[in-house]
């Protein structure tokens, strides 16, 4: 099938020198190798002149999305051709694709060794080494699953309550990681299966991947039995009929392919599945960057949540066109399911309650808090839910043209302003 979505021309793939430095990388702002920096808002014109007297900088980015082609990419290709134009050149980034210069786990590392200098680290991935963030991800339990206003308020809530809780930060900072952006979640969680699995007893016994602490005690409750299976193996696990289900995002069920062999979607009604988000972080160089370059690298946070809201959404209006053409359908999980999904999320939200990492009932009370604001506020600009996943191409009024993303800047532009600006370095 081809997609909707609108391609950028491919970022070079190129092993550079990274900068080099020690870090005490914290949550938000953090030390700069100093210089004049621009006021908030600035223009593009008043940055690049800004950059005149910077010397070139050169940044290894690697993202999550597995190659150039995939439609997540565009959000990161976006970003790099950004920083070098509002830095007239300044600025050149290699884009490196998942894995290509560090797997997964190696992330952290390679941000302090100075192998990479900014990254999309997939933070649930490693639950012992950040437990406060995996317990704000189980509670984001309580957003309702619903196709936009739920996706709006998943991103805001989880960027919000990470840079408002220091036990979170903390663990970014003793890792010597800096966080630019704390939780991309790529899209709500759905569930894609090999088979049609239109009852409860369909789902017993069923292998099914997890990228979250708590999706084990979700899977578990829906009669299934867990499991760590790789991204880059799962569409070969599929074939072989050793994994039967996947949770994850739309948008990575479409970056991977995996819709060829499991077309069968599902997403809960009420419930949620627990997200799995990555987080966009910088390593050891970045005190070493001149402080107009860390200020330019938030501020064009602006298009970057949009484009994110862009990829989220438009793989949920693709994602049920692709399984469909696979033989498959997005649908709802049956009343049975979606009880025991339930259970589930009440037991984990009560052991958050008993959390050794943080105070587990302050932050269930901060992520209702936030789910609450964030819904009022997409209420407020305009944005409701006007059906469900399986029709939405029918009522959804975002474009489908990535370089018309005026429908999601008025969200974009508030989360912003409330949630990335304060953490501006300046």
């Amino acid at each position: 099938m081809r997609s909707r979505f609108t391609r950028l021309a491919a970022m070079p793939l190129v092993a550079g020198l990274a900068l080099a430095g020690c870090s005490k990388a914290d949550g938000g702002g953090g030390d700069s190798a100093g210089g004049e920096g621009v006021e908030a808002g600035a223009t593009m014109e008043e940055y690049q002149a800004a950059f005149e007297e910077v010397e070139p900088i050169e940044l290894n980015f690697q993202v999550a999305s597995p190659n150039p082609e995939a439609a997540a990419s565009l959000r990161d290709r976006q970003l790099a051709e950004s920083l070098e134009e509002w830095s007239g050149g300044k600025i050149t980034v290699n884009i490196h694709y998942a894995g290509a210069v560090a797997a997964p786990t190696e992330v952290p590392a390679a941000l302090v060794d100075g192998r990479l200098d900014m990254a999309h680290y997939y933070t649930t991935y490693e639950p012992q080494e950040m437990p406060g963030f995996v317990d704000m991800t189980t509670s984001m339990v309580q957003v309702p699953s619903t196709p936009l206003v739920g996706e709006i308020v998943t991103h805001a809530a989880l960027q919000e309550v990470s840079f408002g809780t220091p036990e979170i930060m903390e663990e970014f900072a003793s890792r010597g990681l800096h966080v630019i952006n704390p939780a991309n979640p790529g899209g709500n969680i759905s569930m894609v299966c090999a088979d049609e699995r239109a009852s409860a007893e369909d789902f017993s016994g069923a292998q099914i991947r997890g990228n979250a602490a708590s999706h084990k005690t979700e899977v578990e409750a829906l009669g299934g039995t867990i499991t760590s299976i790789e991204l880059a193996e799962g569409y070969e696990a599929f074939q072989r009929g050793i994994l039967d289900c996947s949770l994850q995002s739309p948008a990575t069920a479409l970056a991977v392919g995996w819709l060829e062999v499991a077309p069968n979607v599902y997403f809960p009604q009420e419930q949620s599945f627990a997200p799995g988000p990555g987080s966009l972080v910088a390593g050891s160089s970045w005190e070493q960057l001149p402080l107009v370059a860390q200020q330019l690298i938030f501020d064009r946070q602006r298009e970057y949540t949009s484009a994110e809201f862009f990829n989220a959404l438009e793989a949920v209006r693709e994602t049920s066109d692709a399984a469909t053409a696979a033989g498959g359908s997005a649908q709802y999980l049956d009343a049975e399911s979606e009880a025991a999904l339930t259970g589930a999320n009440e037991t984990l939200l009560a052991g958050l309650e008993d959390s050794e990492n943080l105070d587990g009932a302050a932050l269930n009370a901060a992520v209702k808090e936030s789910i609450d604001k964030w819904t009022a506020v997409s209420e407020e600009l305009g944005y409701t839910d006007d059906g469900g996943f399986e029709d939405f191409s029918s009522w959804y009024q975002g474009s489908e043209d990535f370089e018309d993303r005026e429908y999601l800047q008025a969200i974009s532009d508030r989360m912003f302003e409330e949630i990335i600006l304060p953490q501006r370095p300046s």
